[in-house]
């Protein structure tokens, strides 16, 4: 997976949607080969993590106040599932005025859970494409079903989970579909203020790397 806009380097920060940890290497190896990184090169720093967190990103911070090593441009790429509210924030104070010729690489299944301040300082390209239909289609039957529904829906993504056939990245993706979703229903406004603050704060919470999907389901099914 390289997407053919990312060669030209005209962005300091890029969003690679259809990506993830399992990506990374295959993608690092091919940003070698475009930009002439030597292997093992300091200035190439690859990640892969089921979740970001701040510790993380404070680590990335620093590294990216150093100046280039063995040539004059620097490379981080991450391919995570999820990054915490709190990464992303660290994120967002080094994208704003990034280091000067150094680039950074975000490989996620999709931008969708970016915070939209982190979202629009990034170029979000596709490596493979990446269709919603389904996480959307899933959303909709969701809001709609009976609590009894919801409470199956739960009990399988939170299978899906443990047998490692869905990622927190695609689960948090899901909380982030029952958000747009809801935005988007007409319903009595009073009501609709309580469901999205249960759906707003569950997307926050969705991205923490201790949470419990099976909880955080089980709950919005109750609640919405």
């Amino acid at each position: 997976m390289f997407p053919e806009g990312i060669k030209s380097l005209r962005h300091h920060a890029y969003c690679i949607e259809g990506g993830g940890p399992s990506t990374v290497q295959e993608f690092t190896n091919k940003l070698r080969a475009a930009c002439g990184i030597a292997r093992g090169s300091p200035d190439c720093i690859a990640l892969s993590v089921p979740s970001f967190g701040i510790n993380d990103a404070h680590e990335m911070r620093r590294w990216a106040a150093n100046r280039a090593i063995d040539g004059d441009k620097k490379f981080f790429i991450l391919g995570a599932d999820t990054l915490t509210p709190d990464a992303q924030n660290a994120f967002l104070k080094v994208f704003e005025e990034p280091p000067p010729d150094t680039h950074f690489f975000l490989l996620v299944k999709t931008a969708d859970f970016l915070i939209p301040t982190l979202r629009s300082r990034v170029e979000v390209v596709s490596a493979q494409k990446v269709s919603e239909v389904n996480t959307v289609k899933d959303a909709t039957d969701f809001l709609a079903s009976s609590v009894e529904k919801r409470l199956a829906y739960a009990e399988k993504i939170a299978k899906s989970l443990k047998d490692e056939k869905m990622t927190r990245g695609e689960a948090a993706a899901f909380v982030s579909a029952l958000l747009s979703t809801e935005r988007g229903n007409g319903a009595f406004p009073r009501a609709k203020a309580r469901a999205l603050e249960n759906l707003l704060r569950a997307e926050q919470y969705a991205h923490d790397r201790s949470a419990s999907f099976k909880l955080l389901l089980d709950h919005l099914a109750l609640v919405l």
